[in-house]
């Protein structure tokens, strides 16, 4: 019993537990803003792009930051990010909620871009007529979308980073903690 505990806490890591808070939180935001508001039901998709990206960027920015930043270790590239998300300036603090709410919106278009191509691609296969939404929004496939996209993006920005040779513990203020 005691094998099998250790073998499931360690499966189950801080950067997972916040995974899977920023999934939830993103599944959360859509449930509300696309079935709660008139944007979910609008036929141009702009307006729910717009809110629901904003809406994801806010809840990150107020709701996950804290929570994660305070109760999990989140290790990137083996250092761990806590210390230079607490210990950045006000200027660099407003740029970063700023650039978080763009993200955010980026992300939300992405996830629309790719329900929007398959289910096109599933209507030319299947030959049904060109308004068909065969695979429509909801908070889980959004969210799982949101999360694998949202990873992309941070390994891209991580690899540019490591291409222009500034480590990002550096240019943060990190200390270089290893796990």
């Amino acid at each position: 019993m005691g094998k099998d505990s250790a073998q499931r806490k360690k499966w189950l890591s801080d950067n997972k537990k916040a995974s899977l808070l920023r999934w939830w939180l993103a599944g959360m935001c859509y449930f509300f803003i696309g079935f709660g508001t008139q944007a979910g039901m609008f036929t141009d998709p702009v307006d729910l792009v717009f809110f629901l990206g904003a809406g994801i960027g806010l809840v990150t920015i107020v709701i996950y930051n804290p929570i994660a930043y305070g109760m999990f270790d989140i290790t990137r590239k083996g250092q761990i990010a806590n210390k230079a998300y607490y210990e950045r300036k006000g200027w660099q603090n407003a740029g970063y909620r700023l650039a978080e709410i763009f993200k955010s919106m980026f992300l939300t278009a992405m996830v629309y871009f790719t329900y929007q191509n398959v289910n096109l691609l599933i209507v030319s296969i299947w030959d049904l007529p060109g308004e068909t939404v065969v695979i429509p929004g909801e908070p889980f496939g959004f969210a799982t979308l949101y999360v694998v996209y949202y990873y992309m993006l941070q390994g891209i920005v991580d690899t540019i980073r490591n291409a222009r040779g500034k480590d990002g513990g550096e240019r943060s203020g990190e200390t270089g903690i290893h796990r």
